[in-house]
């Protein structure tokens, strides 16, 4: 019997194995359906260049991260935004520089947007990241998407449509999808609105990674060894207070503890016995998977940058953005990465990769000219048709799901535990929160094992 049988072999699932081993539990399993670990992180190689499309961002608050990155001796660099980004909303377009927003804004726009930044740091002082539906206002707030929110803040078209393209780009979901109160949630996770924004010092897409994300997972399965089975997709949990059997196609193995570590929209795949808590299952059934299909794109150099262009572009009026420049120094390759998000990512999903190739083409070709119709390669990755993701970059909440179910999102049932991006209280939706919430989820594995020895004694 194991201690403990961690299901799914992506950060969050990693980072609780490696955490149990510190604490002194060695006897674990991690099973993976995939044939690969790193979940919503995924390795390419695109035009020579080891590059990801999934996960592939990370900023200097996000602690464990960095401290991931500097122990595997996985070198860092900055996120190029040297030149002029290009913004385009309800038909107004405008250069500014490095990843500044506010210029593009007029002042009485500028007006709207300090207010509603205000109200969102005044609803967030009192939000708990541990427990958001306890707002003395939670149900309030639940009941409101963030569409009908800005509308109530706001009148200027341009404002309520940069917002849709701020839920597009956090949550690969409609503005009229979102909860509010799991909108204000997400941000009081991270460090604010403007730093998820941005690309600049500081900020949660300050850093790429050289040879990509995906490179630290797959080093951290290198170090568990034997103990990370893949093509292992667990069907069946049998469970009672204190055990457990697991059940894949081919073995039932036993433990005493089960962190559950998949997406939360996947775990109604799982066959429970007992059957998960009505509340619980309410909860799972109930949330949302983002829909993104992420693209890269190299090209012989980073011409744009002879132009005075970083990268970036933000419009409202093409399918494949926001994108930006990613491309690694040290190399004369220029590497361009953007994503079909929320409805432009269900739309344009069956239409097959040479036809999205055609439209971002289309679009860089608008503003860096005819050089842009001529790269290197292109792949992207319909994370809708990945089946053991079933969507990117994470879950959220539609009104009325996070106060009245939420405090099921990490509330142990008997031997099950509960990990994932998801479930963090610090940076939801990031690799970052996976890391931490893997960690969270053993320590709780790690004390229940120290009081089911004591009472065994």
């Amino acid at each position: 019997m194991y201690d403990a049988i961690i299901v799914g072999a992506g950060f969050a699932g990693l980072s609780a194995a490696k955490e149990l081993i510190r604490r002194g539990c060695s006897d674990i399993l991690v099973l993976e359906a995939r044939d690969r670990v790193g979940g919503r992180t995924r390795k390419t190689v695109v035009g020579g260049l080891a590059m990801d499309l999934g996960g592939m961002w990370i900023g200097p608050t996000q602690t464990r991260m960095v401290a991931l990155a500097e122990d595997y001796q996985v070198r860092k660099y900055e996120t190029p935004i040297r030149g002029r980004n290009i913004l385009r909303i309800t038909g107004k377009e405008r250069f500014s520089e490095g990843d500044d927003f506010e210029s593009f804004f007029s002042l009485r726009e500028k007006i709207s947007l300090f207010r509603i930044e205000r109200e969102i740091r005044s609803l967030s002082k009192t939000l708990s990241s541990e427990e958001p539906w306890r707002h003395p206002q939670a149900q309030d707030l639940d009941s409101r998407t963030v569409e009908s929110w800005i509308a109530q803040m706001t009148k200027s078209p341009r404002v309520r449509q940069f917002f849709r393209l701020v839920c597009f780009s956090l949550f690969c979901a409609e503005a009229s999808q979102v909860s509010l109160l799991f909108f204000l949630h997400y941000l009081k996770s991270g460090d604010g609105l403007e730093p998820m924004l941005s690309s600049g010092t500081g900020s949660a897409q300050n850093f790429l990674l050289h040879g990509g994300v995906h490179q630290i997972a797959a080093k951290m399965a290198d170090e568990l060894g034997d103990r990370v089975r893949l093509e292992s997709p667990v069907r069946r949990v049998e469970w009672s207070e204190g055990a457990a059997q697991v059940y894949t196609d081919d073995a039932c193995h036993e433990a005493r503890t089960v962190i559950v570590s998949v997406p939360p929209t996947l775990v109604e795949r799982i066959d429970f016995a007992p059957a998960l808590p009505r509340p619980k299952k309410a909860f799972h059934a109930r949330l949302a998977m983002g829909s993104a299909i992420k693209y890269c794109i190299v090209f012989e150099t980073p011409f744009w940058r002879e132009q005075g262009f970083n990268g970036f572009i933000l419009r409202d009026d093409v399918p494949c953005a926001p994108c930006l420049d990613v491309s690694p120094p040290g190399q004369p390759k220029g590497v361009i990465a953007g994503f079909f998000d929320g409805d432009h990512a269900l739309n344009h999903s069956g239409l097959g990769m040479d036809a999205r190739r055609a439209i971002v083409l289309r679009t860089l070709a608008d503003h860096f000219g005819p050089r842009a119709l001529s790269p290197i390669e292109y792949v992207d990755v319909d994370w809708l048709e990945e089946q053991w993701s079933g969507g990117c970059y994470g879950a959220f909440a539609g009104p009325g799901i996070f106060s009245r179910y939420g405090e099921n999102l990490r509330r142990r049932v008997g031997p099950l535990f509960w990990a994932g991006t998801e479930t963090s209280t610090r940076w939801t939706g990031y690799i970052e929160g996976a890391v931490r919430s893997g960690e969270r989820a053993a320590q709780e594995v790690a004390d229940q094992l120290l009081s089911m020895a004591a009472v065994a004694k």
